[in-house]
């Protein structure tokens, strides 16, 4: 069985730190950090393999020298990639990440490769044996499939969970949101789903958060989860909801922050942790990254960040 599945979402970051963020027709200068791999899902890839979880990710990537970055940071994290989709003679996705002095970022995204990654049989394999799939709201009909496969029925020869089981996770990515009754349609098949504010309202319509997370609810998902930046997150069902703040620590990149959250989060899922021990683990795990420069540089293991829960309390000074 695969833990988490991922599909899509991967980059190389073009990272430049720059004293505030340019105005119009001016020329700023700026310090190159680097290149480093990035992508909102195969982040959440990395960060759900590093804390110990079996991960895939799926998707395409260019025959370029961004391509073979991409593959080696999976390797890294020990990423399994036997579904990648190598293209030939293209140039792999990448984003130009300018961050500011407090850790702030501003992304611009450059896609190249077409999205979604088309479904072969081997990826319908796998997406047929894993407890949770991650991935966006790239395409309505692709979308459909990926979530029939994941809460299709299983031969009874594989003996490998019951019927029904593996779960769809949705990172509820506002570039994404160009179709919106198709996104509605989606979301009725999804089981979980990471958003903000902005998605939320974009989707809906409505100002009112809480009206938000209600229409939404009211599709069929079992749980949205909402982070808010430094003002913390939430969980919210049809039922209940819980909040957290933030752990306070000294910020040199929030870049990957949300998608290291979202992996946390499911890997408390997967451990059958509490939804509020899920969002305070999860934003134990974001904390350890952002002292850190780029999406992946400071992505904890589980006993890093117990360790971190262990000696820092929501809300104070870290020590």
């Amino acid at each position: 069985m695969i833990d988490l599945y991922c599909l899509g979402g991967s980059s190389v970051d073009l990272v430049l730190e720059v004293p505030r963020l340019p105005l119009e027709g001016e020329k700023l200068l700026a310090q190159y950090y680097g290149q480093l791999p990035g992508g909102f899902v195969a982040n959440a890839a990395c960060a759900a393999a590093r804390l110990g979880m079996k991960t895939t990710w799926a998707g395409a990537i260019g025959d370029d020298v961004f391509g073979q970055k991409v593959l080696q940071s999976f390797a890294e994290f020990g990423v399994y990639t036997g579904d990648v989709q190598p293209q030939q003679n293209s140039t792999s996705d990448f984003t130009v990440i300018m961050v500011q002095p407090n850790g702030e970022r501003t992304i611009l995204v450059v896609p190249v490769l077409p999205c979604p990654p088309a479904l072969n049989d081997g990826m319908r394999q796998s997406l047929q044996n894993t407890w949770f799939a991650y991935t966006a709201l790239y395409d309505y009909d692709w979308f459909m499939e990926v979530a029939g496969l994941v809460h299709g029925k299983f031969s009874k020869k594989t003996g490998l969970r019951p019927d029904g089981l593996g779960k769809v996770a949705v990172d509820l990515e506002i570039n994404t949101l160009k179709d919106l009754n198709a996104a509605r349609k989606m979301l009725c098949v999804a089981d979980i789903i990471f958003s903000d504010k902005d998605a939320l309202q974009r989707l809906t319509g409505q100002d009112d958060v809480n009206e938000c997370v209600r229409e939404v609810l009211s599709l069929g998902p079992e749980l949205i989860v909402m982070t808010k930046g430094n003002e913390g997150a939430s969980v919210f069902t049809p039922t209940e909801t819980h909040s957290t703040d933030i752990y306070t620590v000294p910020v040199k990149d929030t870049t990957g922050a949300g998608d290291c959250f979202h992996a946390a989060f499911l890997y408390g899922m997967m451990c059958d942790f509490q939804y509020p021990h899920c969002l305070k683990f999860a934003s134990a795990a974001a904390a350890l990254l952002i002292q850190e420069v780029g999406a992946r540089r400071g992505l904890p293991a589980v006993k890093e960040v117990q360790e971190f829960m262990e000696n820092n309390s929501i809300g104070e000074e870290m020590k």
